[in-house]
């Protein structure tokens, strides 16, 4: 007989439960993505820049993106999943080898402009894709920077998926993903997202050939107030 229990996140009920957006759960699949889009088309993606050096995530990606945490170094073929207005491939780009060919996507038109903006490289391409049907071969990249994109999705399985497929055998995925704190559903009102839960994620993870190598933060202050969401690299089996 199957158990009647409720699943870990049923059970939980909290405050951060409370302010975390429901709009994933109100709208169609379809609905909530052409708002999601119009939202960063708009005002709130313009301000990512501003919002970033407030919070210093402009500054903090650049710790993560190091020979020390997340080593792009001997890898050629890199992708930046969801590129928003181009923080991560900027590090990407100053970090990876001289001939490493970066590629970003998103599926706001307006972020990619303000992307190429930002980063007018021959070694960096952009283009508009889905992180839920990728345009890209199998196994086609050595590392993988996937940044504040899975909250959008309502089953991360999706582009957990397709982001274990494009990666190579033994590749490398730097994931960033909002959690469900107090903190992380602040954030998930801001941006219309969701927030996971970190067991619940590295389970969705594994299944779905991606194992979670070791969880990453921005400081040691980060890692005592559970702030800064979920960090972790992953590695394709």
């Amino acid at each position: 007989m199957p158990s009647l229990d409720p699943s870990p996140k049923e059970q939980r009920f909290s405050l951060a439960s409370v302010i975390e957006s429901n709009l994933q759960k109100r709208k169609s699949e379809a609905e909530y993505k052409r708002i999601v889009t119009k939202h960063y088309d708009g005002l709130a993606g313009k301000l990512t820049s501003f919002t970033g050096m407030v919070t210093g995530h402009e500054t903090l990606a650049g710790l993560l993106l190091s020979p020390r945490a997340f080593d792009v170094r001997g890898c050629k073929r890199i992708l930046d999943a969801g590129c928003g207005n181009g923080r991560y491939t900027k590090f990407l780009l100053k970090q990876a080898d001289p001939d490493a060919f970066i590629t970003a996507f998103d599926l706001s038109q307006r972020m990619l402009r303000r992307a190429r903006r930002k980063l007018n490289s021959p070694r960096v391409s952009h283009i508009s894709a889905d992180l839920t049907k990728l345009p890209y071969p199998d196994g086609h990249f050595d590392a993988v920077v996937c940044g504040w994109v899975l909250e959008h999705l309502r089953e991360p399985r999706h582009g957990l998926r397709e982001l274990s497929r494009v990666l190579a055998p033994g590749g490398k995925l730097l994931l960033l993903t909002t959690e469900d704190t107090v903190t992380g559903s602040m954030c998930s009102r801001l941006w219309h997202c969701r927030t996971y839960n970190r067991m619940e994620l590295m389970r969705a993870c594994e299944e779905c050939g991606l194992q979670w190598a070791r969880p990453l933060y921005f400081s040691k202050i980060h890692r005592a107030l559970r702030l800064g969401g979920i960090v972790v690299e992953l590695r394709k089996e």
